[in-house]
């Protein structure tokens, strides 16, 4: 599977990405997968913008990233994936993405949002997406860059009382 790693991260293609996840994981293939971003002229050229000239980058609604992914043209791609909430990620694993792990990575403030990290707040529709991919058999992880310590995301949701508690 060409698909090296997905990361929720509302903010997208930006340094922390570009320097690090890039580079930790051998990266040519930067995806946006979006169909919001993606039919949006103006955020397409800012993402566009911000990317390394060094690898390829492509801004994609859900179904073309799909097809990307599953086109044997792209086999032997190493492709990161980035959405900017947990519902394309929901998404994207039900439209076939085979992906058995994804990455939290940054989710800002959003009004209803409670607090889940520094930098990750949920809403109660992210909680039921997170919830979603976690009963399809995804596991969630939190780790901001590929040398801190990956956390257990649905614990992290737990802990907030976010979830129902256990027992």
């Amino acid at each position: 599977m060409p698909v090296e790693h997905l990361r929720i991260d509302n903010r997208l293609i930006h340094g922390q990405v570009v320097v690090t996840w890039v580079q930790a994981q051998s990266i040519d293939t930067l995806m946006v997968a979006n169909d919001a971003i993606a039919g949006d002229d103006f955020q397409r050229a800012i993402l566009l913008a911000v990317a390394p000239p060094s690898i390829k980058v492509l801004i994609l609604t859900i179904e073309d990233g799909l097809a990307y992914v599953a086109s044997p043209d792209h086999a032997s791609d190493r492709i990161f994936i980035l959405v900017n909430n947990p519902h394309d990620a929901l998404r994207l694993f039900q439209g076939g993405l085979p992906l058995r792990t994804m990455n939290v990575g940054n989710m800002s403030f959003a009004a209803g949002a409670k607090r889940v990290s520094n930098t990750v707040f949920v809403t109660p529709v992210d909680v039921r997406n997170f919830v979603g991919l976690q009963e399809a058999g995804v596991e969630l992880t939190c780790q901001m860059m590929p040398t801190d310590r990956s956390n257990d995301f649905m614990q992290m949701l737990t802990a907030a009382k976010l979830l129902p508690q256990p027992g």
